[in-house]
């Protein structure tokens, strides 16, 4: 088989991407700050699927630790003797509040975790990649909010706006070579992003499983998809984009606001 980098591996759908590889046999290179929930994660995964699993503990909004990434796991790849083949962009924040109430440094976590890091991730990945010439995959994860800019969410929606159009050029750009690029937008998942972004989920409508999300965000990624939306209400929900910009703003925030509330303001 081959080796994956999953980053944001510590919980929620990133977790769920690495349960869902080793069960295909992938050995995992598992990131993200919280190092005591990925090595939990990485003997899970030995155990239950009997594959091998390393650990890199890093901030990815600091450019020199998420320098070290790829390197470190194609290190770990060439001592295992696989391929370093897989990255998963799926670290991302986001804050759901009135953008000037949202605070500089939060502003600016975001847009390193969700903009920076997955860029030059991807370089240094694709970079790897071109060089050993194995049949290689990007996938990273957008949000609906990327294709449906959601009233709340304004630089959470612009980062994952950044990440489909990113994606969409690199494909175009990789076309012809062993790297292919896959983003998936996914819509409400049922994880811990919700209570760190300040939201309260008030109703399952639209809501999925992680494992699910992750089965389909994998199914699009070997299915070399270039955008796909994970789910057929979400699907459904996509078609919204083409609507003028003012009634589309309008039906996603009354859209969320049936799902969500803010766990920060008095409801």
């Amino acid at each position: 088989m081959s080796v994956s980098v999953i980053t944001g591996a510590s919980s929620g759908i990133g977790a769920a991407l690495a349960l869902a590889l080793a069960q295909k046999g992938h050995a995992v290179v598992l990131v993200a700050r919280r190092q005591d929930r990925l090595e939990a994660l990485a003997a899970q995964l030995r155990t239950q699927y009997g594959v091998k699993a390393h650990v890199l503990a890093a901030d990815l909004t600091s450019a020199a630790q998420r320098r070290q990434v790829v390197k470190q796991a194609a290190a770990w790849a060439q001592t295992i003797g696989e391929p370093l083949t897989i990255l998963i962009n799926n670290a991302g924040t986001g804050v759901w509040d009135d953008f000037i109430q949202q605070d500089e440094d939060t502003l600016q976590r975001d847009i390193d975790l969700n903009v920076s890091a997955t860029t030059h991730l991807t370089r240094d990945f694709v970079t790897h990649a071109l060089a050993h010439r194995a049949p290689s995959h990007v996938l990273n994860i957008a949000s609906l909010a990327g294709l449906l800019p959601a009233p709340g969410f304004a630089v959470y929606s612009a980062t994952k706006s950044y990440v489909i159009a990113f994606s969409e050029v690199l494909a175009h750009e990789l076309k012809g070579s062993n790297v292919r690029v896959t983003c998936v937008c996914p819509g409400g998942v049922q994880t811990d992003f919700l209570a760190l972004a300040g939201q309260k989920q008030i109703s399952n409508i639209g809501m999925m499983q992680a494992d699910v999300v992750a089965g389909l965000m994998l199914d699009a990624m070997f299915a070399h998809k270039v955008i796909s939306v994970p789910g057929l209400l979400n699907q459904l929900s996509a078609l919204a984009r083409h609507l003028p910009s003012g009634i589309r703003s309008g039906l996603v925030g009354k859209s969320m606001a049936m799902t969500v509330t803010s766990s920060r303001k008095p409801t």
